[in-house]
């Protein structure tokens, strides 16, 4: 860290909304911000057309990706750096997240757990995923319909999402198996292709985990391993805006340590893969997105999130 100062303006200005206070360190050609305030083991990060971001948390006192003591929240990095939904037992270990019109999915143990944004009043609901499916782990939307993937099996689930208000009514929406992935993780789509990361629930990556690329056109294709031998713990991917890098977390590199990293999408690129500097140590980088010039970075086990100027 070379100098401390305030990420406010900086923040305020780039993107409408802010962290409080932060910490911010020049390394190489990456300038990192740290943002700890509020933050107790933060997994997941979604970025809202306002600009607003969402951080999920654990909340518990250890880590505890599975545990069930009803602490979890999330924390919406604005002005305030607020918690925009509080632990009052409606989370567990909540995850990745996803918003569909005015509801807010939360991947959570065992199940999906819906918000609704406009009317905070309204109790949650948790949509629960077939027995043995425990690791819910991230959730993208695609047109009416929303992928859930579940970690510990590899499956990929559909809810049908196309009227939300049914959440809380009798056509409650069923999981539907739609695919199987090693380990599946993160997920991202772009122009019809999912990007999913395979990670390991056992800690021994092996040659199937990979970040797969799935032709959601096509599911008679088969889906592509985007790193070839490169295997790790991949979480997170996210998709830069022009659709030309997939940016990924890794909680073990080649090097034994966390690292985040981008593939190249391009056709000249042929899926290089790009590891960034970031001048700090990850502990286990999660589920990460883009936001307007920011990779955001949720290091899992430091109870930190990173914000990478790109």
């Amino acid at each position: 860290m070379k100098r401390l100062f305030t990420f406010l303006a900086v923040w305020t200005a780039g993107m409408g909304v802010c962290a409080a206070a932060q910490q911010g360190v020049a390394a190489g050609k990456e300038k990192v911000y740290t943002v700890t305030e509020n933050m107790r083991f933060p997994e997941g990060t979604l970025v809202l057309r306002s600009g607003e971001i969402l951080v999920s948390n654990f909340g518990t006192d250890s880590l505890a990706p599975l545990n069930r003591e009803g602490r979890g929240y999330i924390v919406s990095l604005n002005k305030e750096n607020r918690i925009l939904i509080p632990a009052r037992g409606a989370l567990n270990a909540p995850k990745g997240m996803a918003v569909k019109e005015d509801c807010l999915f939360v991947a959570d143990v065992g199940c999906v757990t819906v918000f609704h944004l406009k009317k905070p009043g309204v109790q949650p609901v948790k949509i629960a995923f077939p027995e043995g499916e425990v690791f819910v782990n991230d959730i993208v939307a695609m047109g009416d319909f929303l992928l859930v993937s579940v970690t510990n099996t590899g499956h990929i689930y559909a809810l049908d999402v196309r009227d939300c208000e049914a959440v809380w009514g009798a056509r409650r929406p069923v999981p539907k198996l739609v695919a199987t992935i090693p380990g599946a993780n993160g997920l991202a789509e772009y122009e019809g292709t999912l990007y999913v990361a395979s990670y390991d629930p056992e800690e021994r990556p092996g040659a199937e985990n990979g970040i797969y690329a799935v032709n959601m056109t096509d599911l008679t294709a088969e889906p592509v391993n985007l790193m070839g031998d490169r295997f790790g713990q991949y979480d997170g991917v996210a998709v830069s805006g022009d659709g030309k890098r997939l940016y990924f977390s890794n909680w073990r590199g080649e090097n034994g340590a966390g690292e985040v990293g981008f593939v190249d999408l391009t056709p000249e690129g042929k899926n290089a893969v790009t590891v960034l500097d970031l001048g700090v140590e990850l502990r286990g980088p999660a589920d990460i997105s883009v936001a307007k010039g920011y990779l955001v970075v949720p290091d899992l086990p430091a109870s930190r999130v990173y914000m990478v100027a790109l």
